[in-house]
């Protein structure tokens, strides 16, 4: 069973690929400010899926059908419970433009180049993430291997 999971977000603009990042309301209580992908718990008895499409609506208001599992889990250290965490990674590939409604857990978004992603966002699973989601973009044969 999983308990978080990550939805990166992405667009085409001209030539460039860019992802959306968040920047978590300064009202939070976990990582108040910092900038990430779209993230959020699993609840009790809900598909990862399910979760993933849940979180990207009430964090954006986006809502797609083209959905990818993307071939790795995100991971991390979770030191109330002591444990390792793994997390089912999805994306969203957003043809055209789609209008963002952020949720009072999120201040501010940016689509970002990949090259800038280090900049705004201090989880390495974020990034990287992204990175290997961009490979995949670059071969479509690859890419539809994983396409929910």
């Amino acid at each position: 069973m999983f308990r978080t999971i990550q939805v990166h977000v992405i667009k085409k603009d001209n030539q460039d690929l860019l992802h959306l990042a968040l920047k978590r309301a300064e009202i939070c209580k976990l990582y108040p400010g910092m900038w990430q992908i779209v993230t959020g718990s699993v609840e009790p008895d809900e598909h990862a899926l399910a979760a993933a499409k849940r979180e990207l609506s009430e964090e954006t208001g986006i809502q797609s059908n083209n959905w990818y599992k993307l071939p790795f889990l995100g991971g991390f250290y979770d030191i109330k419970r002591n444990s390792v965490e793994g997390v089912p990674a999805f994306a969203v590939i957003l043809n055209g433009s789609k209008s963002i409604s952020l949720s009072e857990e999120h201040s501010e978004y940016k689509w970002l180049r990949i090259d800038e992603l280090e900049e705004y966002m201090p989880i390495p699973d974020h990034i990287a993430g992204s990175i290997r989601l961009e490979k995949l973009i670059s071969n479509q044969e690859h890419l539809e291997i994983f396409r929910i």
